[in-house]
């Protein structure tokens, strides 16, 4: 008798060439089969192990009627199975798919014997000592039902959690990167924190901190105690709040040096089939580890993520305060790109002036999705990386909610992102008249005045764009 477990009991059936399929279902625990696909798609079914053995059974006890039809044959083989199989589910399954059900007792009792290499889709070896070994077989598979009811309760548990993840969401500025964050963190608990250049590992995970305080006569001295940053605020919550998903939200990640901000949790990024560190590291700092054990069911001595807590956050390669992430640390990272889509662009006009063909200033009313369109084509002409222009949502709903506003942001947020940081190093003029304005100053002041700032290549297509919709 087959004498290995279920897992590759169902790995050898699988092995079996066959047009069709099986697997085994640990949550029912079940077979999984399919049919061969051939007249549409592929179908799949599911019998219950105990189902299966009640089949072989029934086959069994009347084996008389099957012992002399060991090679398939449609209508025989769903007669025998409609005429003899007790399990009416079972029974109503071989009424329309009997080759599959057909298929998948071969299959078991082919691997349950050891006789794989006689093996044939559409011919059984069916007899008595045949169908008993297979049935002996399943039945030492059969899991004791209070183990198994407590493995569905702890399944049960944890499917209320989603996959933790260490993922960072990157694009253009105004694409929504915190935006799709908050979208995921819904009603969730977490803790949020953005990175800065001068961040250390202190500032992230926590160190002993002085703090004034008075004693019992009113005098004033300086105690140190330890204050923890925000990784460790996560982590406790996490570790507090086992059946909840919690965040670590970092905004700005590469702001920072990231990996020595991380410093020794770099090891904990890596994270198992659970969801949880890979590896764990010891707590050297006692401050460290008295704060966190004083606020914690557990006793720890060691750090690790655990499978609650995820940690999102936000990437702007195009800011020019950047640091470069090593390869190893992105390693240990998802990355999500989140695309501009002008179709979701901010809601709002802005008054743009311009020369019309009788070389006098009009004044159009260009939609926020439409004019950054016009201004990122340009860019994309001369080769701006895409990082660096500008998101659908670049300008809020409330930079947009007056023309007043509108008019006051391009001048103090949009023309500096463009002439400052996009355009720094050169190619202004293919933007704007810079034969007129030399300085940022200039063109500032030319704006709120009323002056035209764009050049004849950009006001035609403002124009083209404003005759759209009259």
């Amino acid at each position: 008798m087959y004498n290995k477990n279920i897992n590759d009991f169902i790995i050898d059936c699988s092995n079996l060439s066959s047009s069709m399929s099986v697997s085994y279902s640990q949550v029912a625990p079940s077979f999984v089969f399919s049919n061969t696909g051939r007249r549409n798609s592929v179908k799949f079914f599911s019998i219950t192990l105990p189902q299966l053995i009640s089949v072989l059974k029934d086959i069994e006890s009347n084996i008389d009627e099957f012992i002399n039809f060991n090679t398939y044959n449609e209508s025989t083989w769903r007669n025998l199975f409609e005429v003899n199989i007790k399990d009416a589910v079972v029974n109503t399954l071989s009424t329309t798919q009997t080759l599959p059900l057909f298929s998948l007792i071969n299959k078991v009792v082919t691997i349950a014997n050891d006789d794989g290499k006689n093996y044939s889709e559409k011919t059984m070896q069916i007899s008595k000592e045949s169908l008993r070994n297979t049935i002996n077989y399943l039945e030492t598979q059969i899991p004791d039902n209070n183990e198994y009811i407590l493995e569905l309760s702890k399944y049960s548990e944890h499917s209320k959690l989603i996959e933790s993840v260490n993922k960072i969401f990157y694009g253009a500025p105004g694409t929504g990167k915190s935006h799709r964050i908050n979208e995921i963190l819904g009603s969730s608990k977490y803790i949020r924190t953005v990175f800065y250049p001068d961040m250390l590992y202190s500032d992230f995970v926590g160190s002993l901190r002085p703090r004034t305080i008075e004693d019992s006569e009113g005098n004033k001295k300086v105690v140190y105690e330890y204050r923890a940053g925000p990784f460790l605020r996560a982590l406790i919550l996490a570790l507090n709040s086992k059946e909840e998903n919690v965040y670590l939200v970092i905004e700005e990640i590469n702001r920072a040096s990231a990996s020595a901000v991380f410093g020794e949790l770099f090891q904990l990024l890596d994270r198992n089939e659970y969801g949880e560190s890979k590896y764990e590291i010891d707590i050297i700092d006692p401050d460290m580890l008295d704060y966190i054990n004083e606020r914690v069911d557990d006793n720890l001595s060691s750090l690790r993520i655990p499978r609650n807590l995820s940690i999102l956050a936000t990437m702007n390669s195009s800011d020019q305060a950047v640091m470069p992430m090593d390869t190893a640390f992105k390693r240990r990272w998802q990355f999500e790109y989140l695309l501009i889509d002008y179709s979701n662009a901010t809601k709002g006009e802005i008054p743009i002036n311009i020369y019309n063909d009788e070389a006098n200033i009009e004044t159009i009313n260009i939609t926020w999705g439409d004019f950054s369109k016009i201004l990122n084509d340009e860019l994309k002409e001369l080769n701006v990386p895409e990082d660096r222009l500008f998101g659908h949502r670049f300008l809020d709903d409330n930079e947009l909610k007056t023309k007043e506003k509108a008019n006051d942001t391009v001048a103090g947020k949009l023309l500096v992102y463009l002439w400052d940081d996009v355009l720094r190093h050169g190619k202004k003029s293919l933007i704007f008249r810079t034969e007129e304005f030399k300085t940022f100053g200039e063109l500032h002041n030319a704006f709120l005045s009323g002056k035209p700032i764009f050049n004849d290549t950009i006001e035609e297509k403002l124009k083209f764009s404003n005759c759209r919709f009259k």
